[in-house]
């Protein structure tokens, strides 16, 4: 083994064990398997007043729609404004798509505790589907469930970020909490203008639109040949998921990240996901579930995560916050787990200059040399130049 890569790994090794995260998640399980027809939603918005800013609320979710839209163009997505009723006898079903302000979602559940709320109702029927519905309701003022203080909705910053976020759920996501999508969980503890690769990725496979995934690891192949639906996606961070980069400054705190879609005849089946490492000098290490090493020259792989079934959609942190991180983990009420503080960098695990690429897997209980896994890597390199 090549001596300076030998030093890496044992670095990595003694970083400690990794925690779970999850990335996006679909609202519907078999959503890949029955894609979205008329993949189309127009918004009937009446969320009238202003910010103490001055800004106007109907303008700023008109732009998180437009926003939307821009970065999807294979769902049509628009807003009219419009004195709507949106809750028809009770009900919280009405063929209408709406936004508006309310203190309860039509079907009488409290928003206390939200700035927003969304409800994704699903039609359709054989091999296709179709959003009947998808509204968005606004609470100008919540109280913080952790704390009990209350909240605002008070600025065009924070209003648009909450829009972006309800608009999410209604195309089809449910919430992560990889800090730098609009998706995370709990938007409120960093407000964000901007979609990351992880929600737009998200959209595109639970819309039948996997090609237009910007993080896909190309197509999901099994080692004894049988087609698959899986789907495997991944990238590199170097801010908490916000955007995807290849090439980092060793000095930059960094993630790597991955989701896997698994297969719908090997869900919540025993199973695990695995994650190999190449490097430059065609050299494969394995990274068990305690986040450490280990060459691998073929055979078994390790499991790299504790769970002992595969779910619908499962994620990873490979490298990074929340995942290999030295120190104890620390509770945090905002997300609901055990996350690891302290960040990782290329300097501290004696990465400068070097290039690996990260292959995602995963294998049944009932067939576990048959891998399930992503065609193409996650490159990372890290570089001065």
């Amino acid at each position: 083994m090549n001596r300076r890569i030998a030093g890496i790994f044992a670095a990595a090794a003694l970083a400690g064990a990794g925690g779970g995260a999850f990335a996006w998640q679909p609202l519907f399980d078999d959503a890949e398997a029955l894609p979205l027809r008329d993949n189309r939603l127009v918004w009937h918005v009446w969320v009238p007043g202003e910010s103490d800013d001055g800004d106007a609320w109907d303008p700023l979710f008109h732009d998180s729609v437009r926003y939307w839209n821009a970065e999807i163009p294979w769902f049509d997505l628009s807003a009219t404004t419009r004195n709507n009723e949106d809750c028809t006898n009770g009900s919280s079903r009405n063929q209408v798509n709406t936004a508006t302000w309310r203190e309860t979602n039509c079907g009488g559940g409290s928003m206390l505790h939200a700035a927003g709320w969304a409800q994704t109702f699903l039609g359709g029927f054989g091999d296709a589907r179709v959003i009947d519905e998808g509204d968005v309701y606004f609470n100008e003022t919540f109280e913080h469930a952790e704390g009990g203080a209350e909240q605002m909705v008070f600025d065009e910053t924070s209003f648009y970020s909450v829009a972006l976020h309800e608009i999410g759920h209604n195309l089809g996501l449910g919430h992560g909490i990889f800090d730098g999508a609009v998706m995370a969980y709990g938007p409120t503890h960093k407000w964000h203008k901007r979609l990351s690769p992880d929600d737009i990725c998200g959209v595109a496979v639970v819309s039948g639109n996997r090609g237009h995934c910007p993080i896909g690891l190309g197509a999901a192949v099994t080692l004894s040949g049988a087609g698959t639906e899986a789907h495997f996606s991944g990238y590199a961070s170097a801010d908490a998921g916000s955007t995807a980069r290849e090439a980092l400054r060793p000095w930059q705190e960094f993630n790597i990240y991955a989701t896997v879609l698994i297969d719908p005849a090997h869900r919540y089946r025993a199973g695990n996901l695995h994650v190999v490492a190449e490097t430059e000098a065609g050299e494969f290490h394995a990274r068990n579930a305690g986040g450490e090493w280990r060459p691998w020259s073929g055979g078994e792989l390790p499991p790299a995560n504790d769970s002992d079934y595969l779910g619908h959609a499962m994620e990873l942190v490979i490298l990074g916050r929340n995942g290999i991180s030295r120190g104890e983990p620390i509770f945090d009420p905002g997300h609901g787990y055990r996350l690891y503080r302290e960040a990782l960098t290329g300097m501290r695990l004696g990465l400068e200059g070097v290039r690996l690429k990260f292959w995602v897997a995963y294998s049944t209980e009932a067939a576990p040399d048959d891998l399930v896994y992503g065609s193409e890597p996650i490159r990372v390199e890290w570089t001065l130049e």
